[in-house]
């Protein structure tokens, strides 16, 4: 599996035969990494509504075949058809080539679980343990409750997914000094081979700061240093 960085959340994941295009923003159907899936069949996911994870333009995208996977609070957005799956927390898409489960978020929409070949592959989408403590306007109570919430989605996830091949999750920022917490906790509750970062807008800096942190909880580390980098390239189970 060979995976491309796209931007903040965007990745495309290309096995020999299909692609999964998923929260890609600023693509569009004839941008030279849509061209690349030519003759692929085409999973085009969106974990929710936001502008920096739901771009219009995908619904253009075409290959040998294609199927939307897209979080429910997209539905107002685009006009159903039978190439459009809908999903809420909970629900699974499967089909001969890969099974997709969606889980919660702690933010709008939902985090996907993908069972693609040999590989299982975490997209968090807005999942995330966004306390933002150095905001004025949140309060520690506020901050905890948030808190809670994220660890009460990631116990769910980890008693079904105890152990990944690559997990794709927020490293954003924003969330200042202690930007980090989420991702160290959910690599505290599920073992990851591979941890891509995402959701940090263009502060590559930042989000190879925390390589060392996630290299000591055993996992190999995808450096991003930027848009369109390859980040993993021919990934096989050991």
């Amino acid at each position: 599996m060979h995976i491309t960085y796209i931007y903040n959340s965007g990745f495309i994941l290309e096995h020999d035969s299909y692609a999964l295009i998923i929260d890609c923003i600023g693509l569009k159907k004839d941008s030279a990494e849509i061209r690349r899936c030519a003759g692929k069949f085409l999973y085009i996911l969106a974990s929710h509504v936001h502008g920096d994870h739901f771009d219009r333009n995908i619904m253009t995208f075409s290959g040998a075949g294609q199927q939307w996977i897209l979080s429910e609070d997209i539905r107002r957005k685009v006009s159903a058809n039978s190439d459009i799956h809908f999903m809420a927390k909970g629900d699974i898409y499967r089909d001969a080539r890969l099974c997709i489960k969606a889980y919660g978020s702690t933010d709008a929409g939902i985090s996907f679980y993908i069972e693609a070949g040999d590989q299982k592959i975490f997209h968090a989408g807005d999942l995330n343990n966004w306390h933002w403590n150095e905001d004025p306007t949140q309060t520690p109570e506020e901050a905890v409750k948030d808190e809670q919430r994220f660890l009460d989605e990631l116990a769910q996830i980890a008693v079904e997914v105890p152990a990944l091949d690559i997990a794709m999750f927020p490293v954003d920022p924003r969330l200042g000094t202690d930007y980090t917490r989420g991702a160290q906790q959910f690599l505290d509750s599920i073992r990851t081979d591979l941890f891509i970062p995402m959701h940090f807008q263009d502060k590559f800096e930042a989000a190879r700061a925390f390589k060392p942190e996630a290299e000591r909880r055993g996992c190999r580390y995808a450096d991003i240093n930027a848009a369109g980098d390859v980040v993993a390239h021919g990934i096989r189970k050991p």
